[in-house]
């Protein structure tokens, strides 16, 4: 029965200059990985990079541009350094308590401070009032 990979994968040759090829060995020297895996994984980082970044731009475009619409919950923490609230830009100081946005996906940290995680739980309320 011959053995089949779980994903198809296909051979891709480039050229590139002497100097890429020296920082990809060394970094893959560093990782304890394979040129060939390094070459990929930040290609499909890139790719993902890209696509976050395009899908963010369409989603201001379109008015929704607090960057918070794949966050799915929200974890309180004391701030090791400063930060700022996404929602309504309050300066968050190291050592104060902030909420940092949980996501399935990559992406830049985001912070609420206690009174937009405040208002959240009363939009909340109010969604199930009235239901």
């Amino acid at each position: 029965m011959p053995h089949h990979r779980h994903r198809q994968e296909r051979w891709l040759h480039t050229r590139i200059s002497e100097t890429l090829e020296d920082a990809l060995k060394r970094e893959a020297r560093r990782r304890r990985l394979p040129v060939s895996l390094l070459v990929r994984n930040v290609l499909e980082g890139a790719l993902d990079l890209v696509e976050d970044i395009v899908g963010q731009t369409l989603h201001a475009a379109r008015g929704r541009d607090d960057g918070l619409d794949d966050v799915y919950g929200w974890q309180e923490l004391i701030l090791n350094r400063a930060a700022g609230c996404t929602r309504c830009a309050t300066a968050l100081r190291a050592g104060e308590t902030a909420y940092r946005g949980l996501r399935d996906r990559t992406g830049p940290p985001v912070f609420l401070c206690f009174a937009c995680v405040g208002r959240l739980g009363r939009a909340a309320g109010r969604e199930e009032n009235a239901t």
